[in-house]
């Protein structure tokens, strides 16, 4: 069985414009945006987080359990976030955030440690980030540590917080840190 000269010609251009439409003109579907991590939805009420802080310049690496109590005051458009800290070690210590919404998808957070208030924000991905500068004790005094966080809700009962820590503009330790629902 043979093609002829035209039959072959269009058996070429069919293909060609069947690769030029696969290649070239058809693409997927645009991906929708994330939905935005709301804190006062997401961590209303009691959330348990599983996390490790660790340092390999200094060799640490503390796992901890975080048990969270978030309060929302829809009058005064303040959030609440109360953190009961039990490190693996048996050490414990609470901390507790005061995020002001004052926007869509921006807050202001204080905590009693952290040096000046700080702006959170949600990026185009969803992800809320901010970066702090806290007091963090230490067996002779304390240190100024910058954390520069971003949770990200992977799905509906999940946030993961990682976080990078640094001094002086020297990255000295990691945070990762997933919190249930």
């Amino acid at each position: 069985m043979s093609l002829s000269f035209s039959n072959l010609v269009r058996k070429t251009i069919f293909l060609f414009a069947l690769t030029f439409l696969v290649f070239a003109g058809f693409t997927a579907p645009p991906a929708q945006a994330a939905k935005p991590l709301v804190l006062e939805e997401f961590f209303r009420g009691k959330t348990v987080g599983k996390g490790v802080f660790e340092s390999k310049f200094t060799g640490v690496y503390r796992p901890f359990t975080v048990y969270l109590t978030g309060t929302w005051n829809p009058k005064t458009q303040m959030f609440r976030l109360r953190e009961d800290f039990v490190y693996d070690d048996g050490e414990r210590d609470t901390k507790t955030w005061f995020f002001e919404k004052v926007g869509d998808g921006r807050y202001v957070g204080q905590r009693s440690d952290v040096i000046a208030p700080t702006l959170v924000e949600t990026g185009a991905d969803g992800a809320l980030r901010f970066s702090y500068i806290a007091d963090v004790p230490l067996e002779n005094g304390s240190i100024l540590l910058r954390f520069t966080d971003t949770l990200t809700q992977t799905d509906r009962r999940t946030v993961r917080n990682t976080a990078d820590v640094t001094k002086g503009g020297f990255k000295v330790g990691t945070v990762d840190l997933t919190f249930k629902r």
